[in-house]
């Protein structure tokens, strides 16, 4: 049976409101800004807890601090004969000099002198094994004896925690801040700190200075006997050879010159008297005296020649020829005698040559090092002589004086941990608003499951099971009875024309106050002036008897096992108008005993008996029992505890029945709190509150 189609709930069933759930729909800030504004008692609280223990922490365990500052200026240096010197060079003003003078003020090494000067490891403030207690008990303890490698790092440490050391804009002072508990060693660390650095800028420049001395000392030494070694080499050359100057070096080519200019005009003299001569005995063996006369211009041999006298003829070119190899021989002659002059000469100039290229090398290298000799020896003196005159490149400004007040904060502690406390309560209000894992309203468990939600029951106000009959019974008009009543109307009216008669009551999990609601729901059908017959399913915990106080001989099993009749089993209960078929205990399983045939039969008996059937059964995800119940029954209502059972769980139970061609017809959203419910913000979707039920609820019947 669909008893959901044409299904109509006006009394407590699935109604529409815009809270956000976790199905899909989006959170917006009015939600937000409500669910903050219902928890505002729980975020003041916390707000005010987070107040005192920011007091608490201020004023109590939180130790006050000092800080003391010393100023330094950087400067240049005021004796420019320093700037001359390796290690006279002061600092510029540069960004990124100035920040490394800020790291090296807080370096570990003259941290380190600052901790051995002041004996700091010995201070319980910045050695943590010599404190003992807690916040203002905390107290010093006896010194453990020297500190070991990780102890002492511990303080250095801590040391360079409490140090700061900054610039201030757009100067070159800068500002070395110490924080301490007291004010007074405040101030004597951050003074002992700047004469730290300021020693030790001192220390690194005479270090630098004895280094340059001892360098430059030795370079002096090597350049020195280097130079000695070199004017010994010139002097040597200058004794080995016959050296001439440059002019006399020039003098000498300007001769070889003239020399090889002789000697070509020798040859050119030599070579023409040569040829005269071949000529002459040429002319004179083909007998052309006339033309020797025409060559040699002799007028008088022409006359012979014209005369013809052959023996003045012969006498005379016999005088000529005699001439002309007198004058040939003297020039070769002189042309071999210019051969050697100039072979000489040459020879002279190539060795002058290379001489005064040898010594004008030795002189040049000599004066090279005579002038780095010269000029290291003068920076040696210097150095020497100014190394006493080193100056740091910072000066003292401003010394610390005692400290100042820095911390704790106490309004802006005691401020922030009550904004912590009330954000904390804040997040707590809104998981508790919206990260659940169980329903709080019947829209959520509508859409969740894709089932009707039939009825809305609140908690009872029973603390035991027996108390239940005498609330219905005492209390007609109860929110929580009229809620059942509302459920029986649903239930009825979702089907007019068939409505269902054998109604089975299910849940997921155990203590979701199905038995409950079986009972009420019973007693409700019972109003209507309908035979109503209770059975308890649940045969394997059996507690209706508790509930309706009856005897507990005799029931369900009995009539199974054919001992008893259904008529003579059931025990009317007088108070709720109802019959009520008790369970009992049996060595078979449950399951099988409602699978049986005999099952099958005893229903189909008490549907001709009674008008309406109401069975309690146990937990479908314990036991399979309400599946095999449910193949008999018109409609399975599915009870979820309100905000408590999980989702996963709701789906796996409803899932059962389906496996078991059994779907549930619908659900019920069971001891809901109505104070919660408004808590959360859902007061408008449950009708019980002072706004709404007040003139309904708890009032006398006509």
């Amino acid at each position: 049976m669909n008893i959901r189609q044409g299904f109509s709930n006006p009394y407590g069933g699935a109604g529409q409101n815009n809270h956000t759930t976790p199905n899909g729909r989006d959170l917006d800030l009015v939600q937000i800004g409500r669910a903050l504004w219902r928890g505002r008692a729980t975020i003041a609280l916390f707000g005010l807890i987070g107040l005192l223990l920011g007091a608490v922490y201020g004023y109590g365990v939180a130790k006050p601090k000092y800080a003391a500052a010393t100023l330094l200026v950087l400067q240049p240096p005021s004796d420019l004969v320093l700037d001359r010197t390796t290690s006279g060079r002061g600092l510029s003003a540069d960004l990124s000099d100035m920040n490394t003078q800020l790291h090296i003020i807080r370096s570990r090494s003259l941290v380190a002198q600052l901790v051995a000067q002041l004996d700091l490891t010995d201070d319980p403030e910045f050695n943590p094994v010599l404190r003992s207690g807690f916040g203002w008990w905390s107290g010093p303890v006896d010194a453990p004896g020297p500190a070991d490698p990780e102890t002492a790092h511990r303080v250095l440490r801590n040391v360079q925690d409490a140090i700061t050391a900054r610039v201030q804009r757009n100067t070159r002072i800068f500002v070395v801040s110490v924080t301490s508990e007291d004010r007074q060693k405040a101030a004597i660390m951050a003074n002992a700190l700047a004469d730290i650095y300021l020693q030790d800028q001192m220390n690194t420049k005479f270090s630098a200075a004895e280094q340059a001395a001892g360098w430059l000392s030795g370079r002096v030494g090597a350049l020195q006997q280097d130079l000695a070694a070199r004017e010994q080499a010139i002097a040597g050359l200058q004794a080995r050879t016959q050296l001439t100057s440059a002019e006399g070096l020039a003098l000498m080519g300007a001769r070889l010159k003239e020399v090889r200019a002789r000697l070509a005009d020798v040859q050119d003299r030599a070579n023409l008297a040569a040829q005269d001569v071949a000529e002459i005995a040429r002319l004179r063996l083909a007998g052309d005296v006339a033309g020797i006369a025409t060559m040699i211009g002799d007028q008088q041999l022409a006359r012979l020649a014209a005369q013809s006298d052959p023996t003045q003829i012969d006498v005379h070119l016999d005088r000529v020829e005699a001439q002309y190899a007198a004058t040939h021989q003297r020039l070769s002659s002189q042309q071999v005698a210019l051969d050697q002059s100039v072979a000489e000469l040459e020879d002279a100039v190539a060795t002058q040559a290379a001489d005064l290229t040898r010594l004008q090398q030795l002189e040049r290298e000599a004066q090279a090092t005579r002038v780095l000799y010269e000029t290291l020896l003068l920076r040696l003196k210097e150095a020497s002589a100014l190394g006493g005159l080193q100056e740091a490149n910072a000066r003292v400004l401003s010394e610390a004086s005692a400290g100042t007040y820095q911390s704790p904060r106490k309004g802006l502690i005691m401020v922030s941990t009550m904004l912590i406390g009330a954000m904390i309560a804040a997040l707590y209000v809104l998981s508790k608003q919206f990260l659940h894992a169980g329903f709080r309203t019947a829209e959520e468990l509508e859409g969740a499951t894709g089932k009707p939600v039939l009825g809305q029951i609140p908690v009872l106000p029973v603390t035991k099971r027996n108390e239940l009959v005498p609330f219905l019974v005492d209390h007609p008009t109860a929110a929580a009875v009229e809620a059942i009543r509302n459920l029986r109307t649903s239930l009825l009216m979702a089907n007019v024309d068939q409505p269902p008669q054998v109604i089975l009551t299910a849940s997921a999990m155990p203590g979701e106050g199905k038995t409950t609601q079986a009972v009420a729901l019973a007693q409700n059908l019972a109003g209507l002036g309908k035979q109503v017959l209770l059975v308890e399913g649940d045969i394997r915990r059996r507690t209706l008897a508790q509930y309706v106080r009856v005897s507990s001989e005799g029931g369900l099993v009995s009539v199974l096992a054919g001992q008893k009749t259904l008529a003579d089993a059931v025990q009317h209960v007088s108070a709720l108008g109802v019959d009520v078929l008790l369970g009992e205990g049996t060595q078979s399983s449950a399951a099988d005993v409602f699978a049986s045939r005999r099952f099958e039969q005893m229903m189909q008996s008490a549907r001709a008996s009674y008008d309406m059937i109401v069975i309690d059964s146990p937990p479908v995800l314990v036991v399979p029992d309400a599946r095999v119940i449910a193949r008999h029954v018109d409609a399975v209502l599915f009870v979820v505890a309100w905000n408590k059972t999980t989702r996963r769980q709701v789906a796996a139970g409803l899932r059962q029945f389906d496996l078991a061609n059994c779907p549930v017809s619908g659900t019920v959203l069971s001891q809901v709190k109505p104070d919660q419910m408004a808590r959360y913000g859902y007061a408008d979707t449950y009708a019980d509150n002072g706004a709404q039920g007040g003139g309904y609820y708890g009032a006398a019947q006509a």
